[in-house]
């Protein structure tokens, strides 16, 4: 078998070849005895690695994978190698098939005269303009290795946050679905029956017990019913959301919430600072860096904001005044970016506000924790308690009034 490698030399000077070798490990060893260091090692079919080969045109591309895919290829282009070469190489080593035969069709796209840039733009499912902006950047002042790290941190950034946050709802989605599967499956095996031994007894119902066979019996009659027009409410839910109406009604009830209005906020500040600290770095001008980051930030209401900051700075407004409504952006927000713009290191303020809500972010995730855990003990505790005296109330009146 031939297997191509990508290989450093003790002074670190990078070497590039084919051998032929019974098995993977045997050709790095062979390269070893030679005193190189393995960067890259792939089996070669014909002479090229066909990335499109017996590749699903379908799949999902993960947040990780796309990290790994940038990672890689800037390490690849630091290294040395031309674009085509790196492509060809991230190709061979990405686990998700989705990602490898889309970038089989960046390297022909590339090869072809394309920038990379471009050829990225045509799958915007995947890379986002955030990624496209700062890499068409890249490729025109010659940083691309850099502007590719910078997205690596963007991504990073960004999978970490959203992992906080998932992670602070974790619990009470847990607990709640927990105490939904009790409620349903109460319902379906233990109602029933205890309906039919409640009938029986000669004796008057505890309140509590009343109301809870008056649940009862309505389950057990219209549960079916009550079933089907959830599962519609949820359909009917899901495809309403996404209509920017009801997605801005939403949006405003969230950074309401409380409790969570807070976290809320705190996210979509820490993800807008940060977007913009990175394009500005990058070289992006501020009305495209603006422009981007409002695509980029999924409430709505923010987009507008950004939207707005931006025709104010296109007519010579400052950013700081563009972003000074206090129901959005805090005062100590508009005030960094104030003194970024008076020093000319608007992306160093941006970066630092970044640091800082991202901070509050992970503070707030764990006091939401600490807060929701009791809340939600306490809420099954009372449901418990409702059904135990709802239950054995009865059982106890009947069996004292058994006794002579």
């Amino acid at each position: 078998m031939e297997f191509r490698y990508i290989a450093a030399t003790p002074r670190g000077v990078t070497r590039r070849g084919t051998l032929e070798a019974g098995s993977r490990d045997e050709a790095a060893q062979r390269l070893r005895q030679r005193s190189l260091s393995v960067l890259s090692i792939s089996q070669t079919k014909g002479g090229v690695f066909d990335v499109t080969e017996s590749v699903g045109a379908f799949g999902r591309v993960s947040s990780v994978d796309k990290l790994l895919f940038i990672r890689h290829l800037a390490i690849m282009l630091r290294s040395g190698l031309s674009l085509g070469e790196a492509l060809q190489i991230v190709a061979e080593q990405t686990n998700s098939k989705r990602l490898q035969s889309i970038i089989g069709q960046l390297i022909r796209d590339v090869s072809n005269g394309m920038t990379l840039a471009d050829a990225m733009r045509r799958h915007t499912r995947i890379f986002t303009s955030i990624m496209t902006g700062m890499i068409d950047v890249g490729e025109s002042s010659g940083t691309l290795e850099e502007n590719l790290d910078y997205i690596g941190t963007e991504l990073e950034k960004d999978y970490e946050l959203r992992r906080k946050i998932r992670s602070a709802m974790l619990y009470p989605i847990i607990v709640l679905s927990a105490t939904l599967v009790l409620g349903i499956g109460l319902s379906i095996f233990i109602l029933p029956r205890l309906v039919q031994l409640f009938s029986t007894f000669r004796v008057e119902l505890p309140a509590i017990t009343s109301v809870f066979l008056s649940i009862a019996n309505f389950l057990i009659t219209y549960g079916w019913y009550l079933i089907g027009g959830l599962a519609v409410l949820i359909i009917a839910w899901r495809a309403t959301a996404r209509l920017e109406p009801v997605r801005r009604v939403l949006d405003h009830i969230y950074i309401r919430l409380p409790i969570f209005s807070h976290l809320i906020i705190n996210a979509q500040l820490a993800r807008i600072t940060r977007i913009l600290s990175l394009l500005l770095k990058s070289g992006i001008t501020i009305n495209e860096s603006l422009a981007i980051t409002g695509n980029a930030v999924e409430n709505l209401l923010y987009r507008d904001e950004l939207s707005m900051a931006k025709e104010g700075v296109q007519k010579g407004k400052n950013l700081s005044t563009m972003l000074s409504d206090d129901r959005y952006f805090p005062k100590m927000a508009s005030r960094m970016i104030g003194v970024g713009e008076r020093t000319g290191k608007l992306d160093e303020s941006l970066g630092y506000l970044a640091s800082f809500y991202e901070d509050e972010v992970d503070t707030a995730t764990k006091n939401l924790s600490t807060i929701l855990e009791p809340a939600l003990l306490l809420f099954i505790g009372l449901v418990l308690g409702f059904l135990a005296v709802a239950i054995i109330s009865p059982i106890y009146q009947f069996t004292g009034s058994l006794q002579p």
